[in-house]
């Protein structure tokens, strides 16, 4: 990065890597996924390889920092789940943003609760104790699907 020519520093694709890279490296998930929903779309497809991460470690950091619980619709908004326009809206897929948030969560072992006015809640308490990265689906043990010694047998007959 230090190589980088002042002409080149100031190309707004470069700009945007390296606010990415700055975001990631830091840990600043607000900056991150404000990056992620302003960046085009072929930026996003890189940027999406960090997203998994950058989410289980701002649950992490809610859960230590934010106390007794943290509305859902936050955190669907802060995380990339939904614009803050469209917190209850449709995209298309039939789901909205805080459902993905929501189904998100329960994957990753969060506690929900829906307090006295109806409304979804994060038990930071709770779920400071509970939260887990799950395995891939299709994880092997070596690291590599492309290995499975299954799909071998299928490709050598």
């Amino acid at each position: 990065m230090n190589s980088l020519s002042y002409e080149a520093k100031q190309d707004e694709a470069v700009k945007l890597a390296l606010a990415v890279r700055s975001a990631v490296s830091l840990g600043n998930y607000v900056l991150f996924f404000r990056l992620y929903k302003s960046a085009p779309s072929l930026f996003t497809c890189l940027m999406d390889l960090h997203v998994e991460k950058m989410r289980f470690e701002a649950i992490k950091c809610m859960s230590k920092s934010y106390r007794p619980t943290v509305p859902v619709v936050y955190i669907s908004q802060v995380l990339g789940f939904s614009n803050s326009a469209q917190t209850d809206a449709d995209d298309g897929k039939g789901t909205s943003g805080q459902e993905d948030c929501e189904e998100w969560l329960r994957a990753h072992g969060a506690v929900l609760a829906v307090d006295s006015y109806g409304e979804l809640q994060l038990d930071t308490k709770a779920s400071s104790l509970t939260l887990y990265m799950p395995e891939p689906e299709d994880a092997v043990a070596h690291g590599d699907a492309n290995l499975a010694v299954d799909d071998f047998l299928t490709r050598a007959s």
